[in-house]
């Protein structure tokens, strides 16, 4: 039934409604000023397109003139349909701010920089218009309201047909899991159950059934089905056009439009790189140098040459619910501080659950990367690879994700200690050492204090007959865990300890921290007390004062000198017959396949804006993963790095410009000026939770403490006031996981041993 107001505007048009006898629909005029959109049962009209339900589809084609007229006959008001044209203009004008601020704001659809980005929103429009469930919809409302056989007949005809075009796209979906591009995630009609994969959509076959529909049953002067022609081509390429689907789900794979990315390394910086390209429509080929994954956390009886190596004991110092992958929580059963035979496994898994072992190449070391001629147009790298067979390569890529690690060149100062080249005993690097049975008995000095000093002192004191660690300046050492046994970092890394420490005095916090260690064990009665502030630095290490403390392990100052076999001490202390020397004095870092032009620092280090991007580039198409160093894990803040460049790189977010990429470096890395010596090493620190906010608004993925606190107050509550779990970077934006508000309601639950809870007073006192 019309509206009150379309009744009354057709008789006040003063036209005359006419009927046709055998109830033909057609498109017609009722005023002398013939308005938009109005649909009237009438009569054989040539000049009008008609929809004739009651006629059999073999006899429609040739019956355009065949009608009886009973054009003096008028129709009863009630009868007459008008679309009323302010309603659709503004039915559309809302649909395309509002998918304007929607894409924006989200990402989805073609980018604005793009080839199609100036006609995204009339695509846009195309591309609903090609949906499943609007003809659905419309074809069943059409079958309830037809009052023909034939119209019947022919509505559940096409009813069925897009019924049955659906269930295929959804076995298809089921068969074929490609994944999906970023752009895709408001799609929520080409997706059935299976989050983040692609797959063909079935726009393309419902718009040729429409089309078909629409010509078989309208009939249509030539510029109109001309126009029904061109809708159903544009509505089965849209998802391509606009970036829904790779064009490959459409040609069938005769060509790619992704971007392919070269990742250099395999650890954990290029498993969650892989990934990142993945989820951006990227295609990622890895090329590591080892013959499996892992990177630092791989134990090796022997080290290599420019790679990574750790000792056979090393565990990690941070906990696994602050370490772990975003979207993949460490097993419950792992213990809060896993060996590094344990991390390995949880690589594993990761890589097996995300299928990413099928992009790495193995024992295939990168020679050179280097910018192809015409960089300034396309971004193109050009990396010159070398397999396990000598074979050598050249590749093309788009882009070039770095993430070879920072701890393969390692630091022998021996010039700083006079004599040592005419030390009979053994001198060896900590990258060299693998486990204490080399030295059972002997006398060994350990030089320097870092974590690997303390851990590798701490080990060998109990093999050797006596252990001595020198060191220049001492350290603030605290434990794993603190009050009631609780993870260290699940306790201190919070963003409301930030907030009170950002507005507290730092001489004030730097009192209470040193003052609650010394209460644990007074750092100048054990030879530990540096000159500078714990908020400066510190090491983490459970057992260092307990070794002191039972004479199996003695503190010494710096090593002034060696007289063959015997060491000399600033402090004029002696020891003699000393038979190994491990020196545990850090790593440098360097990549040789890079151009000599990157490393524009003062110190020949890389320049890079927020320690990702070097900002001397003129297309941001290679990027740094997990060049810092952070009171934190660097896992974490590698992934965030991953899904920012990869972002960056699928052109869906911008970089400043180069002066003000400049000027922020500065800006960075002036408050670390006063606390390291070398400006090199001050350029790699970054402050943990204030970095990881900073690239996520990058991404878009910053949680929103006020909004969660309004809409969600349990997660919100744990987010703000508890330990600052990567799963928060998940809740919303580009990469959402569903799983991420149930991994931070239940991560002390993981966190802790056994069958045991913290309830809101605990959560309070831990705070406290």
């Amino acid at each position: 039934m019309p509206s009150p107001k379309a009744r009354s505007s057709a008789a006040r048009s003063g036209s005359v409604p006419c009927t046709g006898g055998n109830g033909r629909y057609e498109f017609i005029s009722l005023s002398r000023t013939p308005p938009p959109h109005l649909l009237q049962r009438q009569g054989s009209d040539p000049t009008t397109a008609r929809l004739r339900a009651s006629e059999s589809p073999n006899r429609r084609r040739g019956s355009g003139s065949s009608t009886s007229s009973t054009g003096g006959q008028q129709l009863p008001e009630e009868d007459c349909m008008k679309l009323n044209p302010s309603i659709i203009g503004i039915a559309l004008s809302s649909l395309l701010a509002i998918d304007l601020w929607l894409s924006k704001r989200l990402g989805v659809c073609a980018c604005e920089d793009s080839s199609w980005g100036s006609v995204r929103p009339l695509m846009k429009l195309v591309e609903i218009s090609g949906h499943g469930i609007p003809w659905l919809a419309g074809a069943a409302y059409c079958l309830y309201k037809s009052d023909s056989a034939a119209g019947q007949e022919v509505m559940l005809n096409l009813l069925m047909a897009l019924v049955l075009d659906l269930v295929l796209v959804g076995v298809m979906k089921a068969v074929v899991r490609r994944r999906r591009p970023a752009h895709n995630r408001m799609d929520m009609f080409a997706t059935f159950s299976v989050d983040g994969y692609s797959f063909p959509s079935g726009h393309a076959t419902r718009a040729a059934m429409c089309a078909r529909f629409l010509l078989a049953h309208l009939v249509l002067a030539a510029p109109l089905r001309v126009l029904v022609l061109l809708w159903a081509t544009f509505v089965g390429f849209s998802r391509v056009l606009l970036g829904r689907h790779h064009v490959t789900d459409v040609v069938l794979k005769t060509y790619s439009m992704a971007k392919r990315v070269a990742v250099i390394g395999a650890g954990s910086s290029g498993l969650t790189s892989i990934k990142c390209c993945l989820d951006e429509g990227l295609e990622p080929v890895c090329f590591e140098s080892s013959d499996d994954i892992g990177g630092l956390w791989r134990f090796k009886e022997q080290p290599e040459a420019d790679r990574c190596s750790i000792y056979r004991s090393l565990t990690v110092n941070t906990s696994k619910e602050i370490m772990c992958f975003s979207d993949f929580p460490v097993p419950d059963h792992y213990p809060n501080f896993m060996h590094n035979s344990m991390i390995m496994q949880y690589y594993k898994l990761y890589a097996e659950h995300f299928n990413l072992l099928r992009y790495i190449h193995f024992q295939t070391t990168v020679r050179s990367v280097r910018q192809r001629p015409d960089f300034s147009d396309s971004g193109q790298w050009e990396v010159v690879t070398v397999d396990g067979d000598g074979q050598e390569e050249t590749h093309v890529f788009d882009g070039v994700l770095v993430c070879a690690g920072h701890y393969t060149q390692p630091i022998r100062p021996l010039s700083d200690f006079p004599g040592i080249d005419i030390f009979p005993g053994t001198v060896i690097h900590s990258w060299e050492y693998k486990d204490p049975n080399p030295y059972l008995g002997k006398r060994v000095v350990v030089i320097g204090i870092g974590n690997s000093g303390g851990d590798i002192a701490v080990e060998l004191s109990r093999t050797c007959e006596k252990t001595f660690l020198s060191t220049r300046k001492g350290a603030w050492v605290t434990g794993r865990v603190v009050g009631r046994g609780l993870p260290l970092d699940m306790i201190m890394i919070r963003r409301f300890r930030d907030l009170i420490n950002s507005l507290m005095p730092r001489a004030l916090l730097n009192w209470i921290g040193e003052r609650s260690l010394n209460q644990r064990h007074d750092h100048k009665l054990y030879g530990l007390q540096p000159p500078y502030r714990i908020l400066d630095q510190r090491i983490i290490n459970d057992d260092l004062a307990g070794r002191i403390v039972v004479g199996d392990l003695v503190m010494k100052s710096n090593v002034k000198k060696f007289q063959g076999s015997t060491v000399v001490f600033d402090d004029g202390t002696v020891e003699e017959k000393i038979d190994a020397v491990i020196l545990c004095t850090g790593y440098d870092y360097r990549f040789p396949f890079l151009p000599a032009s990157l490393h524009s620092g003062s110190d020949g280090d890389l320049k890079l804006y927020r320690r990702v991007f070097p900002p001397s580039l003129e297309r941001p198409t290679l990027a740094i993963m997990g060049l810092l160093q952070t009171k934190g894990p660097i896992m974490p803040v590698a992934e965030l790095q991953a899904r920012w460049a990869t972002r960056v790189i699928a052109g869906l977010t911008n970089l400043p410009p180069a002066e003000k990429m400049d000027k922020t470096i500065e800006r960075d890395i002036k408050p670390y000026l006063k606390r390291y010596l070398s400006p090199k090493l001050a350029a790699l620190q970054v402050n943990y939770i204030p970095y990881l906010d900073t690239i996520a608004k990058e991404v878009g993925v910053c949680p929103n403490i006020a909004w969660l606190l309004l809409t969600d107050p349990a997660v919100g509550l744990r987010v703000y006031f508890g330990p600052c779990t990567p799963y928060q970077f998940r809740l919303s934006g580009p990469g959402h996981w569903r799983g991420a508000r149930q991994a931070i309601l239940t991560q002390w639950d993981r966190g802790l041993c056994g069958d045991q809870h913290l309830n809101f007073c605990d959560h309070c006192f831990t705070l406290v």
